[in-house]
């Protein structure tokens, strides 16, 4: 990330649990609801766990460049950095959909990955 640019408020949807001495924290996918919930976090205030747990959660997430909502791996599309509603993960050979567990195309055998290349393309 650039040093002058601040850090993207993370998701509004997630939930506090207190439990003993410490709170858990569980955030949530803007898209399909999926939650990571964090590990104890022995705090004080529900701010500082709020605080602790959105830097553990930050690497189960990721921000979508155009709507700029928080979703999970499965409902990002990691070639255009986009989530799967403003960006649908589709072959680029054949245009069918694609899921993020398939390496392949079902239909025509293409790789589901773009080259460096691919994406440059793109822009200019």
């Amino acid at each position: 990330m650039v040093a002058d640019r601040p850090v993207p408020i993370f998701t509004a949807k997630y939930r506090t649990v207190r439990e003993g001495a410490g709170f858990r924290l569980t955030f949530f996918c803007e898209l399909c609801g999926g939650g990571y919930t964090t590990p104890l976090l022995g705090c004080d205030t529900p701010k500082e766990a709020l605080h602790l747990g959105e830097q553990d959660a930050r690497l189960h997430f990721n921000r979508c460049e155009c709507c700029h909502g928080w979703v999970c791996d499965e409902h990002f599309n990691e070639n255009r950095m986009m989530c799967i509603a403003c960006m649908p993960r589709i072959c680029t050979q054949c245009g069918a959909p694609a899921s993020k567990s398939e390496q392949f195309c079902k239909v025509c055998g293409a790789p589901h990955f773009e080259t460096c290349e691919e994406r440059m393309d793109d822009y200019e």
